[in-house]
C-alpha cells in the first residue's frame, strides 16, 4: 500500500517564519496586516512546501461540478451509467450545473488532469468508481473538494460514500449455504477495486466464521487489469453455487453454465450484486444484492452541499446499506460437488 502523504497546514508555515497561524491565514488570503516582502516569502515557501490552498468562496456564485470516471468502468455494463444519471438529475434538482469527464487509462495512470479542473470555473468534483492514486493525488492538488462515490481511498483525506460491499458478500454466501450449497465459489477479479475485494471479504468472512473448508479453484476471475472482460474458466469440479461480484458477471455465468451443459440453480446457484444489469436474461430471475443508489447519492449530495459552504469539511466514509433480493437462481436442491 502506498504510503499516504502528509498534508502540509498554515501550522507548517507559521512554524518555519515563527509567526502566528492568523498572519499565515492573512498573507495566503491577500488580506492586510501582513508587510508585502514577508507576505511574498510565505506564499512562495507554501507553494514549494506543497501546501493546498483553498479556493475563494467569493469567487464565483456558480456550483459547478465536474462528475469524473475512468475509461475502464465504461462500456463493461452500465450500471455506472445509471448512477451518473441519477446523480446528474439530483445535481439539477439542487441547483448545480454538472460537467462530465471519462478519464483515459494512459491519464490515470500519469495523474494528468482534463483541461476542465484548469480551467478554475470547477467548484466540486465527484468521482465515481476506483481511480488510481497518481490521479487522486493530482486532484487533490487543485485544492478543489472531492468526494469518493462507490469507493473509498484510506490515502486520502477525501469523504466517501460506499455500499456495504463487506456485508453484502457475506450474506449472499449465507444464503447460498442456507439453499442448500455446500461448497461455495467466487467469480469476479477481487483485486480490480475495493468493491470487488470488500464483496470478496465477505464472501470469505462467512466461510471463516462457519467454518467451512475454501477451495481456491472455486475463484474465477471476470475481468483483466484494463477491467476488460475475459473468458470464465470453469474449475474441473464445480462448487454447489457461487457469489459473483456484479450482475454482469452472474449473467454471463450462467450463460457459460447453460453452455457447458449445466442447468441454474438445479445443478449450481449463482448470485449476482448490485440488482441491475444491461446483460439481463428474459428466462433468468437472479439473486442479488439490490445497492440502495438513492441513499448513496443523497449522502453524496449532501456532502457536497456541505463541501460549498465550508471547504474544510469533513464526513468521513458513509456506508449506504442495502438488502437482499431472493430470486430463483439461488435455490439449490443437491449439496453433493459435480464434477465439470
Amino acid at each position: 500500500m502506498e504510503k499516504a502523504e502528509k498534508k502540509v497546514t498554515m501550522k507548517d508555515i507559521a512554524q518555519e517564519f515563527d509567526v502566528s497561524i492568523v498572519t499565515v491565514s492573512k498573507a495566503l488570503a491577500g488580506k492586510d496586516g501582513v508587510g508585502e516582502q514577508l507576505r511574498q516569502e510565505i506564499v512562495e515557501r507554501a507553494h514549494e512546501l506543497g501546501y493546498i490552498f483553498k479556493k475563494n468562496p467569493e469567487r464565483s456564485e456558480s456550483k459547478n461540478v465536474a462528475i469524473i470516471i475512468s475509461e475502464r468502468f465504461i462500456g463493461v455494463n452500465s450500471f455506472y451509467q445509471k448512477v451518473y444519471q441519477q446523480i446528474l438529475l439530483e445535481l439539477t434538482r439542487r441547483n448545480f450545473v454538472a460537467i462530465f469527464e471519462a478519464v483515459r487509462v494512459e491519464d490515470e495512470e500519469k495523474g494528468e488532469l482534463p483541461k476542465l479542473l484548469s480551467l478554475k470555473s470547477i467548484d466540486q468534483i465527484i468521482v465515481i468508481g476506483e481511480i488510481k492514486n497518481a490521479y487522486l493525488r493530482s486532484v487533490v492538488r487543485t485544492g478543489i473538494g472531492c468526494i469518493l462515490f462507490d469507493f473509498e481511498n484510506e490515502d486520502f483525506d477525501m469523504d466517501a460514500v460506499i455500499s456495504d460491499n463487506v456485508n453484502g458478500g457475506y450474506l449472499l454466501t449465507r444464503h447460498l449455504v442456507r439453499a442448500g450449497c455446500k461448497t461455495v465459489g467466487f467469480v469476479g477479479n477481487y483485486l480490480s477495486t475495493r468493491s470487488n475485494l470488500d464483496r470478496f471479504v465477505g464472501y470469505r468472512k462467512y466461510m471463516i466464521a462457519n467454518q467451512l473448508d475454501f477451495n481456491a479453484e472455486y475463484v474465477i476471475s471476470d475481468r483483466n487489469e484494463k477491467g476488460q472482460d475475459i473468458d470464465l474458466k470453469l474449475p474441473e469440479k464445480l462448487p454447489d453455487g457461487f457469489v459473483c461480484t456484479c450482475d454482469h458477471t452472474a449473467y454471463r455465468l450462467i450463460r457459460k453454465l447453460r453452455k457447458e451443459g449445466y442447468s441454474v440453480p438445479e445443478d449450481v446457484a449463482v448470485v449476482g450484486y448490485d440488482d441491475y444489469s444491461d446483460n439481463k436474461m428474459d428466462d433468468v430471475r437472479l439473486t442479488t444484492y439490490h445497492v440502495n443508489i438513492e441513499e448513496m447519492i443523497g449522502q453524496l449530495l449532501n456532502i457536497l452541499e456541505q463541501h460549498c459552504v465550508n471547504p474544510d469539511y469533513r464526513y468521513g466514509t458513509v456506508i449506504s446499506y442495502g438488502w437482499l433480493v431472493e430470486r430463483e437462481t439461488g435455490i439449490h436442491n443437491t449439496g453433493e460437488a459435480i464434477d465439470n
